[in-house]
């Protein structure tokens, strides 16, 4: 006896925008995975839901260095750059509890000068610190201290704090599960379907894109003559959602 095949309907759907991407299957299965009828179906969507805010916290990396042919002797110079540095920072209104020391070494060169370069110290000693600042606009500040003492700087970003970065999540959360259910639904209606509940989600991808600069560069302007002045610009988080729907024949 011959048996009818049930049909599989596959679906790919790509939508483009600004902001969000996605795609869709819809496929009809039982349990174990095999073919089914008609009546119980699962529409699979991918969305991105992207939030964005203004920065209201930044980092600044700064570093005291020193080199010379004597290891105790850049350990001396470190140490005599490191607080001048400090110095700098408290006189920028910049409290201790607002940077911590991130590295700290003192290493010796192996490698010979290439032909063509000059002679480099024996050691070069490192001690660098990371600086937050719950204001923002307080980066230049910390930027300029370091300049005035010799310092290097390293990179500035522009972040979020952990309460406001779990409050845009949410929102790129929602934006995404929006997307996904606009999605479901005009795949639904076009395969004379009904999309009836959610079956699961994953929610597991997500992009933090902090504003981040060279440091070096804000200081070589300064050196030139000019104010530092860096743009905060917004901060975005962004998720991916898979979402599997139950859908059912459209009455």
């Amino acid at each position: 006896m011959q048996r009818d095949a049930l049909p599989v309907l596959v679906v790919v759907v790509a939508l483009l925008g600004a902001a969000l991407a996605g795609a869709a299957v819809v496929t009809a299965t039982n349990d174990d995975g095999t073919a089914s009828g008609p009546a119980d179906r699962t529409i699979t969507v991918d969305a991105t839901g992207e939030a964005n805010a203004q920065p209201d916290q930044a980092v600044v990396r700064v570093a005291a260095t020193a080199e010379g042919d004597n290891a105790s002797a850049v350990r001396d110079s470190l140490a005599a750059d490191a607080d001048a540095l400090r110095e700098e920072l408290a006189a920028a209104g910049v409290n201790e509890s607002a940077y911590e020391t991130t590295e700290y070494h003192i290493r010796e060169r192996h490698r010979p000068p290439r032909e063509g370069e000059r002679e480099q110290p024996t050691y070069r000693g490192v001690h660098a610190f990371e600086v937050t600042l719950d204001d923002p606009d307080r980066a230049e500040d910390v930027i300029d201290a370091a300049a005035d003492a010799d310092a290097e700087v390293g990179t500035v970003q522009f972040t979020l704090s952990a309460e406001t970065r779990d409050e845009l999540r949410e929102e790129a959360i929602e934006d995404a599960m929006g997307d996904a259910r606009t999605q479901a639904d005009a795949i639904a209606a076009n395969g004379d379907l009904q999309v009836t509940n959610v079956a699961t989600v994953d929610a597991s991808q997500q992009r933090y894109r902090p504003v981040s600069y060279d440091g070096a560069a804000a200081v070589a302007e300064r050196s030139a003559g000019a104010d530092t002045q860096l743009d905060t610009g917004q901060v975005s988080v962004a998720y991916r959602v898979r979402v599997s729907y139950n859908a059912t024949a459209a009455n």
